[in-house]
C-alpha cells in the first residue's frame, strides 16, 4: 500500500565541521591587534601568540603585531571562511522553512503517529482475537 506521504529523499551531507570553524583564526586575528607594537619595548616572544601552538598560525607573520590599518586586508581569510559557511548554511535541506511550518509538520507526523499506533493496535487485537479462536478449536476438537 503507498504511503501518503511522499518519502524525501537523501539528504545531502552535512558540510566539514571546520568549515564553521572561524574562532581560532579570528582569536588570533584579534590577538594581533592586540599585540605591543615594534616601538614599544615589550619583546614579541613574551605575547601568548607567540608560544600558541593553534594549527592556525603557522608562520611568523601570523604572529606579527597588527596595525588598524592593515586588518582589512588580515582579516580577508576570516572573511571568505564566514562566507563560506554561509554558503554551506544555505545548502542545507529546508533552511527557509519558518519555525511554524515546521510545527505544523510535526503535528501533522505525531498525528499520523497516533493514527498508525491505533492501526497495529487493531492489528494486535485481531490476532489475539484470531489466537484465541485457534487455541478454542484445539481445546474443544
Amino acid at each position: 500500500m503507498p504511503s501518503a506521504a511522499p518519502t524525501p529523499g537523501p539528504n545531502p551531507p552535512l558540510p566539514s565541521p571546520s568549515t564553521f570553524d572561524i574562532l581560532p583564526p579570528l582569536h588570533a586575528l584579534l590577538s594581533r591587534l592586540l599585540l605591543p607594537g615594534p616601538n614599544n619595548n615589550a619583546p614579541a616572544a613574551s605575547s601568548p601568540l607567540a608560544t600558541s601552538s593553534s594549527p592556525h598560525l603557522i608562520n611568523a607573520a601570523a604572529t606579527a603585531p597588527l596595525s588598524p590599518k592593515d586588518l582589512t586586508t588580515a582579516s580577508s581569510a576570516v572573511k571568505i571562511k564566514i562566507q563560506k559557511a554561509r554558503v554551506a548554511v544555505q545548502r542545507l535541506p529546508d533552511i527557509n522553512r519558518s519555525v511554524q511550518d515546521q510545527q505544523h509538520e510535526i503535528r501533522e507526523l505525531e498525528d499520523e503517529v497516533a493514527r498508525l499506533r491505533g492501526v497495529l493496535a487493531a492489528l494486535g487485537e485481531g490476532a489475539r482475537e484470531a489466537a484465541g479462536t485457534a487455541l478454542d478449536r484445539q481445546g474443544g476438537g
